[in-house]
């Protein structure tokens, strides 16, 4: 099945829509990390970008720079002690209070539940649910509280359902979905919005990791037909920071081209095979027939 990927023809979002806020994102340097950074700068914010490799973050620096925007980063791994005190230094001293927090830096790899050994579950839980919590913390407590406004995002998954071999990210980012309900409850008294994100299956790097018939049955799990690409992710994520979003906190918002909503343990049906012969008046089905 061949489906066609729209493109922007124009900006979604208006030059100005983010317009003195200050964005932090983590994960900034490949992916939808970059893709957020990208979007957010080409709505007005200022960027700063957070992750482990240097070399990558100057690249989306560049990229934002280049399309007249405002970025900076720092490399750094967020499951140090003290990482979440450096880094909201860092982006304070450079732009000033953050306003947005992107919590999109996360680790996983496919394996049987029963491989997984504790330190290879740990580490995972270390980077997406530890890390992303002493951040959104750090933030809060510096930044989004005192201002009396804010936003926090955490990156989900979708579909919002069992997935084999992948128990401890799917288990972390389920963590992450309860955690970005729980702060909108809590810290709503204060203007602070709480939103997931979840994506479903999106076209990045990541994917060269796994085979390509797993890739090929999850895009065939999809409605819509086709994998999703960074950009909508981001488009999405840039939308729950506007004013058009200013009452939105609590959710879980998956971007999955349907994925979550089909739910089901096959693939997604199609379009009929024009090709295929049609069935003559009074004569059954054969897909339906029962023998």
């Amino acid at each position: 099945m061949t489906v066609h990927t729209p493109e922007r023809k124009h900006p979604v979002f208006h030059p100005e829509a983010l317009a003195g806020q200050v964005a932090l994102v983590t994960g900034g340097g490949t992916g939808i990390g970059r893709a957020t950074a990208l979007a957010l700068a080409a709505a007005g914010a200022r960027v700063f970008l957070a992750g482990r490799r240097a070399e990558l973050l100057a690249e989306s620096c560049a990229l934002i720079r280049r399309a007249g925007g405002e970025a900076d980063a720092l490399a750094g791994d967020l499951r140090e002690p003290g990482a979440a005190e450096r880094l909201v230094d860092a982006a304070t001293e450079r732009f000033g209070p953050v306003t947005t927090l992107i919590n999109n830096a996360g680790g996983q790899f496919a394996a049987p539940a029963e491989t997984i050994t504790a330190n290879g579950w740990a580490a995972v839980y270390r980077l997406s649910v530890e890390a992303a919590w002493s951040l959104s913390r750090e933030v809060a407590t510096r930044c989004l509280i005192p201002q009396r406004r804010g936003l926090i995002v955490f990156l989900a998954f979708s579909p919002r359902r069992g997935i084999s071999g992948m128990v401890h990210a799917t288990s972390a980012r389920a963590a992450l979905r309860q955690l970005a309900a729980d702060l909108a409850a809590e810290w709503g008294r204060y203007g602070v919005r709480s939103i997931a994100v979840a994506p479903g299956m999106i076209d990045t790097r990541a994917l060269a990791q796994y085979p390509a018939a797993d890739v090929a049955a999850w895009t065939a799990s999809v409605p819509l037909g086709r994998l999703g690409t960074p950009e909508e992710v981001a488009d999405a994520i840039v939308f729950c920071a506007t004013d058009a979003a200013r009452y939105l906190t609590g959710i879980t918002l998956p971007v999955d081209g349907g994925a979550d909503a089909w739910g089901a343990g096959r693939p997604a049906p199609t379009l009929p095979d024009p090709s295929a012969a049609e069935p003559r008046a009074g004569e059954p089905n054969g897909a339906d027939h029962d023998p």
